[in-house]
């Protein structure tokens, strides 16, 4: 059974998830350095409007990701991520609504994302869960996705 709870950025599980989502984007892209621009930090995710997520199953931290505020009533989803071994069964697409519910529960009526061009699974996933292309941005060799969702109520 799949635990979703809501805990710290900061937290052992969180860490190491991150960890491991930065991890796959340097093997994906050699010589990538993460950026607080890019990803955010642990403060991005608390506060009003603002949630971190892990899922657990029996007890093993599978996925994580975060949602904060960037305007009124506009957040952001940012470091979603699911193991590798645990890809496939629906985890990031419940990961994602959760993140969604939170959101529209804390008022905002839009969410948007950035994801890069390598990363072929979180887009399809976000594709399919109705997020519009709202800009790219090429940069240091690689091609990234604004993306973003209007909220229904």
């Amino acid at each position: 059974m799949i635990e979703v709870r809501r805990e710290a950025p900061d937290a052992p599980a969180g860490c190491e998830l991150f960890a491991a989502y930065l991890e796959l984007v340097r093997e994906r892209l050699p010589g990538y350095t993460p950026t607080e621009a890019i990803h955010g930090d642990e403060a991005a995710f608390r506060g009003p409007g603002a949630a971190w997520l892990v899922l657990y199953e029996d007890g093993a931290p599978l996925a994580c990701g975060g949602l904060r505020t960037l305007a009124p009533g506009v957040g952001e989803i940012k470091r979603m991520f699911v193991r590798p071994r645990a890809r496939g069964r629906g985890l990031g697409r419940r990961l994602l609504a959760e993140l969604e519910a939170i959101a529209r529960a804390a008022g905002l009526a839009e969410v948007r994302l950035y994801t890069t061009e390598v990363l072929a699974e979180a887009r399809a996933l976000y594709d399919s869960a109705g997020y519009e292309l709202a800009s790219t941005h090429e940069e240091d060799g690689r091609r990234d996705f604004w993306l973003q969702k209007r909220l229904g109520g």
